[in-house]
């Protein structure tokens, strides 16, 4: 049977990144021996893994492939986008959840190995033959047997290493670890959204944007990290008036996640909603809380845990404030603004404006047949004329005739002066693999709501580390293709 648990994942791990268990048998030594892993997602059994021991006896495995398969991206409920293009503003939407980028993950395990001339599956808690039946949860020690939350993920290797060493440790993601305790914050402080970018980001007011947040954790309801109860959104208008608008995580707002005052302990460990993205573009907001008054210069966006459970008012923050700077856009610049929005290795969106520059190249490929020019099957092979002028007599056909038309759009794009924060965001633009750019065209109101999937062209990126403040600036390639159908005559 088992009889150690060397080692268990952190109950938040990356799908991008290591998900592992070790575990001990009394049995290695016995013929044929292996270890049999049955691997629950989400509550159902997706594979059985059978694995010899390794050297030190030791049954060792990774699950984060097999998770990986799970985190359904292509799936048009997915949010990959999450909710930038989905949330439903027009009608109070303000919030999205994700259930098919997120995963509940944990193991059963036992052992199969010979006795007496008959080989079979044994439970892996009493010697009885059965299915594997003791399972592997999560190292989180403050609620007993938590399974593992994983969802699109992929940290750096120091990042990866720092939070396998504290598999029993919980609390809400948040930034980095090694700058400020930011990245895995194990009950230390407010949850970092998912993002790199700074907690105060200049934005237009047409400008899209997204904010995701980790809504789950193993911890007691009394813990200040979450889960999140609902966000409070303080609009500041010119005059420095504040308007404050509590908006719980409940349908009517777009999550679904409880009833107005629910309980939190039944959602605490809720993984469907371990994911909630919320809306930050500040036209949209605006329209979407019903704010009729003067003009806004700022937006603040923070999550906050319930009061008491059952208590329908908003308690602790549990989250940091982010603070949106609204910017005032010049009607006629020089250059029209190019907005990139990308999947980071956190898994939420990043932003930057590109407004600096911008150098616009068509090119256009296609294929061409000839048809002859003389019609053969009349009784001229082009019509006569005789002295009348050729306006509406002379007859135009064949010649050179095209199909299969590509225009393939490149754009030379720079950004303002960037801090070296900023530059160092950029990082993750070279890395993504969505990003989405929104074309501020005046003729295409369009062009700010809907964007277009670009890639990036750029093969290499250099991060400038000039400690003094907006003396750089970034200039990106993208490239998107429009098939266009030709009219063949």
């Amino acid at each position: 049977m088992i009889t150690t648990v060397a080692y268990k994942p952190t109950v938040f791990s990356p799908a991008y990144n290591p998900i592992i268990w070790s575990v001990l048998s009394d049995k290695t030594s016995a013929t044929d021996f292996k270890y049999v892993f049955d691997v629950y997602i989400d509550d159902v059994k997706i594979n059985t893994v059978k694995q010899r021991a390794n050297p030190s006896g030791y049954g060792m495995i990774d699950v984060s492939s097999l998770v990986q398969a799970y985190l359904d991206s292509s799936n048009p409920a997915a949010q990959l986008t999450q909710g930038e293009t989905s949330i439903d503003w027009t009608t109070g939407q303000l919030f999205a959840n994700n259930n098919l980028m997120s995963r509940k993950v944990y193991l059963k395990v036992g052992e199969e190995y010979s006795l007496n001339g008959v080989t079979q599956i044994y439970n892996g808690i009493n010697n009885q033959a059965g299915a594997p039946a003791y399972q592997l949860n999560s190292g989180n020690t403050s609620v007993p047997n938590t399974p593992v939350f994983s969802w699109a993920s992929s940290i750096t290797d120091h990042e990866q290493q720092w939070n396998m060493q504290q598999t029993t440790s919980s609390g809400i993601f948040g930034g980095n670890p090694f700058d400020g305790d930011k990245n895995y914050d194990h009950n230390l402080g407010l949850a970092y959204p998912l993002n790199y970018n700074e907690l105060s980001i200049d934005a237009y007011s047409f400008d899209k944007m997204v904010l995701s947040w980790l809504n789950i954790t193993p911890n007691s309801t009394t813990i200040q990290n979450g889960p999140i109860y609902g966000f409070r959104f303080t609009l500041t208008d010119a005059s420095g008036l504040p308007h404050v608008y509590d908006k719980t995580l409940i349908t009517s707002y777009g999550f679904g996640q409880r009833a107005a005052c629910d309980s939190l302990i039944t959602g605490t460990l809720d993984y469907k909603y371990g994911l909630v993205h919320v809306l930050a573009s500040p036209d949209n907001l605006v329209d979407s809380l019903g704010y009729t008054g003067s003009p806004i210069v700022k937006i603040d966006i923070q999550g906050f845990k319930q009061a008491n459970p059952g208590q329908c008012s908003f308690g602790a923050a549990c989250t940091e404030k982010v603070t949106v700077n609204i910017l005032e856009y010049c009607p006629n610049p020089l250059y029209e603004r190019v907005r990139l929005s990308w999947f980071n290795t956190l898994g939420g969106r990043d932003y930057m404006n590109f407004t600096m520059f911008d150098e616009k190249t068509i090119s256009a490929t296609q294929q061409n047949y000839e048809q002859e020019q003389m019609s053969w099957n009349l009784n001229t092979p082009v019509p006569l004329l005789g002295s009348t002028p050729p306006i509406n007599n002379l007859g135009i056909r064949g010649g050179s005739k095209s199909f299969n038309k590509d225009i393939t759009t490149t754009r030379k794009i720079m950004t303002d002066w960037l801090t070296q924060e900023q530059v160092e965001l950029l990082e993750g633009l070279q890395k993504s693999p969505q990003v989405m750019a929104y074309l501020h065209d005046p003729n295409n109101l369009l062009s700010d709501d809907y964007p277009y999937t670009v890639n990036v062209t750029n093969t290499s990126y250099t991060t400038k580390n000039v400690r003094q403040v907006k003396l750089v600036q970034a200039s990106i390639d993208i490239k998107y293709v429009i098939s266009q159908k030709i009219q063949n005559l």
